[in-house]
């Protein structure tokens, strides 16, 4: 059985490698989720106003979906049931 021996600088340099490939993948996942989420440019002033209106009318239906899930969670919890 033979088993390979590795020096101090052979360990060193693959590990240098592999923190740069580290950093490299860490940097290729940051730019595709910035690609993801981040908002889009709008050309003119009307799709600059429309986002805001998508975002606001998504901000309300986030917002009322969570009061409904609050109010049917404490539903479960009270003993009488409300008139």
């Amino acid at each position: 059985m033979q088993t390979d021996k590795y020096t101090v600088q052979q360990i060193v340099s693959l590990r240098m490698k592999k923190r740069q490939e580290l950093q490299d993948t860490k940097n290729r996942i940051v730019d595709l989720t910035e690609d993801l989420f981040a908002p889009r440019h709008s050309k003119n002033k009307m799709e600059n106003m429309m986002q805001h209106v998508n975002a606001g009318i998504a901000a309300y239906d986030g917002l009322r979906t969570g009061l409904m899930v609050l109010r049917r969670i404490r539903s479960f919890f009270r003993r009488k049931k409300r008139k």
